[in-house]
């Protein structure tokens, strides 16, 4: 095995002239046996490491002749002359045998600057704003050395040696605060600084346009979920909803708008854009926004794409709901339960509006033009109403009609076959009329006739629950016998045939339909025959023809 060659150093580490001047007899004796000194290839590359005594001397054997990096490590923050020393190991040994020495020349002083945390919701709640410029002052305001905040908020001053200092701090767009002594005085070890220095809040920016141009007097409102409370000197102002807002601000003549001194914390925008008459569009309708430890100007601008104005759709009652809005051709809306309706992102022009409803027929507004000093667009009105029901037949192979007659003097009398299941519709105008179902073959002695006779109505909204039922009557008579009446006698109606159940003679055919009968007088001994033909009255005391 080759015989090593030491590169070592037979003195104490030592601290540089100035930091010696600087000690004081109360300072603590420096202990060096937290430093490392390492041999490191030319790449940085360790080859080997040893600690130093608590005097500071080190002692590194080395193998391999070539050329080595001697660096030497202390705690974080001691600064050294050199920090390495680069050295041949050849035949005349490590740096041809003389002692590899580093100087101890100051230690570090370090701290933050904070910032305000609104909530659980400020993604960096241990951290402050960077560029930040801390500066180390002498007690004669000579400045010793400077510094900018990292993204962290911390800052951090090297090579320091012991002394009394102050601490100043500077942003060019923010608030810096002093809380607490500035002073410091650095002994023979490193310092951290409490945190002296805070910034309130950030400033929150954005801008509202429409194709481009600035929008003045757009409300925008500040909501968070946990922060509760912000510098809003401008007031919270009326938000449309009945959410209370933090602060609310309004754009300028450029269109920008400020939320000042703000928390570290997540915030929603609400945009509110009203004019005498109308509330116009924006995009986005809100907007989520995170407050880190600076200012934030938001990238995506808020557009004014139109605005909103109302309409109703209304019949002889009152409002219509449910009906379909359509514009241009497509359905933008449907009325409320009042027939109320918004039409949104609406801009000044002419539009085609009209609604749709089944069983109703409304008024257009054709090449209306839309103004956003318009209070409330026209109503539109129903002027058709369907007028439906069914006629109820029970006579097979009977078809029936309804006649609608005696409306307005604009309306022609209308008569429509039913359809397979009985039902009809009309499709009219407002007014009064009057309905009768008719059998289709109504010359026919035998036609069918329907109940009521004929009913009246009056449409203002779609009626269609009309029915007419096929009539049915009950035919009550008396048979006179010379004797008791018996049932050997019996009483015959087309094809129904009763026998006489009492001795009075009193017969009764049930639900039977209207028209001209033979009503014919049997016996087990002889036949009498009587022909009666009567439409609607039998004589009095023998039948009766009832619906």
């Amino acid at each position: 095995m080759p015989n090593d060659t030491p590169c070592s150093s037979r003195f104490p580490h030592e601290a540089s002239s100035v930091l010696i001047k600087s000690r004081k007899p109360s300072d603590r004796k420096l202990d060096y046996s937290h430093v490392t000194v390492e041999l490191q290839t030319i790449d940085g590359l360790v080859k080997d490491k040893t600690s130093c005594t608590p005097n500071g001397y080190y002692f590194i054997p080395v193998y391999d002749k070539g050329s080595f990096i001697v660096k030497v490590k202390g705690p974080d923050g001691w600064s050294w002359e050199p920090d390495k020393v680069p050295v041949i190991v050849d035949k005349s040994g490590c740096n041809s045998n003389a002692d590899i020495n580093f100087q101890l020349t100051g230690f570090m002083v370090s701290g933050r600057v904070s910032g305000s945390v609104g909530g659980d919701s400020c993604p960096s709640k241990a951290g402050g704003p960077s560029n930040v410029k801390v500066e180390l002052v002498s007690m004669p305001d000579d400045v010793i050395a400077s510094s900018f905040t990292s993204e962290a908020g911390d800052y951090s001053f090297t090579n320091i040696i012991p002394g009394l200092y102050k601490l100043r701090a500077s942003h060019p767009n923010l608030r810096v605060e002093l809380r607490g002594s500035s002073e410091i005085n650095l002994g023979f070890e490193n310092a951290v600084v409490d945190d002296i220095f805070f910034v309130s809040g950030y400033d929150l920016h954005g801008f509202v346009v429409s194709q481009g141009n600035p929008i003045l007097g757009v409300h925008m409102y500040l909501y968070s979920g946990d922060v509760l409370e912000v510098h809003c000197p401008q007031g919270v102002g009326n938000p449309p909803s009945q959410n209370k807002a933090l602060c609310h601000s309004i754009s300028n003549a450029d269109g920008k708008f400020t939320f000042n001194s703000l928390p570290c914390g997540v915030y929603d925008l609400l945009p509110y854009y009203k004019g005498e008459n109308t509330v116009f569009d924006v995009s986005p309708p809100s907007m989520t926004v995170t407050v880190e430890h600076h200012h934030v100007t938001i990238s995506e601008k808020f557009q004014v794409t139109g605005f909103s104005v109302g309409g109703r759709v209304v019949d002889g009652n009152g409002g219509v709901g449910g009906a379909r809005i359509i514009v241009d051709g497509q359905q933008k809306a449907t009325s409320d339960s009042e027939g109320f309706y918004k039409l949104d992102q609406v801009t000044s022009k002419h539009y085609t509006i009209v609604a749709e409803k089944d069983h109703y027929k409304f008024s257009a507004l054709e090449n209306f033009l839309v103004l956003p000093n318009m209070a409330f667009i026209n109503d539109i009105k129903a002027i058709y109403y369907d007028v439906c029901g069914f006629v109820r037949v029970i006579s097979p192979n009977s078809i029936a009609k309804v006649a609608l007659t005696h409306g307005p003097d604009n309306v022609e009398p209308q008569t429509k076959l039913t359809k397979e299941n009985g039902g009809f519709c009309f499709l009219v105008p407002p007014g009064e009329y009057q309905l009768s179902a008719l059998a289709v073959n109504s010359d026919n002695s035998s036609s069918p006739l329907f109940s009521p006779a004929y009913i009246d109505i009056k449409v203002n909204t779609p009626l269609l629950d009309v029915e007419f039922f096929e009539a049915q009557v009950n035919i009550y008579g008396t048979v006179l016998c010379k004797e008791k009446c018996s049932k050997s006698v019996s009483v015959s109606l087309e094809r129904k045939v009763l026998s006489l159940s009492n001795e009075g003679g009193d017969f009764i055919f049930r639900n039977i339909f209207p028209g001209k009968y033979r009503i014919m007088i049997l016996m087990n001994v002889f036949l009498s025959l009587s022909s009666i033909s009567k439409h609607s009255h039998w004589e009095e005391n023998v039948f009766t023809f009832l619906n």
